[in-house]
């Protein structure tokens, strides 16, 4: 049996069909890191594209070829040759993860789509079992040097990590942000059984809690124009409150590369503006 023949489970059976409702992609290229099994470098190859797959652990069946690439490295890839990238469980393994993003927005063209997936430990039942274990289950203990590497390149001496580098959906949005990405798309996926039990009782306070966050946040950075600090704020907000953050287990976004990274450097320093002289004496005024 081929490993693409294997039994559709897990993330699979959610990225697979939205592969599928992508339609004809002929013309179109995609880059598939990390390809795993190559599941889906077989299915967008079914939709008519031409497929890059890469994985540090390369593997070649009747169906499928991949090659080596790492994620923590320069790809070898053309700057805006690219038409669609899909991440499946893979930026959690990554340490620079705002380096990985960097790259992709390098590779991909403008107005390119991102397929991201990964563990979601921004789900009640994470929130929660992180206050006691600083983990995103109960029945874990914490990511330790005993199950973070698993595997050791001799050669390089060069670590590859597990699930060490965890993200929670808004350190995502904002690395997403940084590097160019834009109107990320939710998926559902999986549902957290355990979270929708807990969010009976925590769900309003969620509300609550980040509503009085988004008012008090709304007072501050005055050098910020009030109608993009809204945007931003007011975007966090729902996305904390998101049934999708708060009750599944897996994030899967599909986000639009909106601007090139110069782009983005001009946007964020236009942002990061000197604050006037008269508002730090205000600010001064205030500590007194």
């Amino acid at each position: 049996m081929n490993d693409s023949s294997k039994p559709i489970t897990g993330i699979h059976a959610y990225v697979l069909p939205y592969i599928e409702s992508m339609g004809d992609l002929s013309g179109k290229t995609v880059l598939d890191i990390p390809s795993g099994d190559g599941r889906a470098s077989i299915a967008f190859k079914k939709q008519g594209a031409s497929i890059i797959s890469l994985d540090i652990f390369p593997r070649e069946n009747k169906s499928y070829t991949s090659e080596y690439g790492d994620m923590s490295a320069e790809l070898n890839i053309d700057d805006k040759t690219v038409d669609i990238i899909i991440c499946q469980e893979g930026i959690e393994h990554v340490s620079d993860q705002y380096k990985l993003l960097k790259e992709f927005n390098r590779i991909l063209k403008k107005g390119g789509e991102l397929i991201i997936t990964t563990p979601n430990i921004s789900n009640i039942r994470s929130k929660v079992s992180s206050l006691f274990t600083e983990s995103d289950m109960w029945k874990r203990m914490p990511y330790t040097e005993i199950d973070s590497i698993w595997h050791i390149d001799n050669k390089s001496k060069k670590f590859y990590f597990g699930h060490l580098f965890l993200l929670p959906v808004n350190h995502l949005k904002t690395l997403l942000a940084l590097n160019g990405f834009d109107n990320h798309n939710e998926i559902r996926t999986r549902i957290s059984g355990s979270s929708v039990i807990m969010g009976l009782f925590l769900y309003p306070l969620y509300i609550l809690l980040n509503l009085l966050a988004f008012f008090s946040y709304m007072k501050r950075n005055q050098h910020i124009d009030i109608n993009k600090k809204k945007k931003i704020l007011w975007d966090r907000y729902l996305l904390n409150i998101s049934f999708t953050t708060l009750f599944y287990k897996h994030l899967f976004w599909v986000c639009k590369k909106k601007y090139n990274l110069d782009e983005v450097m001009r946007s964020i320093n236009k942002m990061q503006e000197k604050i006037p002289e008269e508002m730090i004496s205000e600010r001064e005024i205030v500590k007194k």
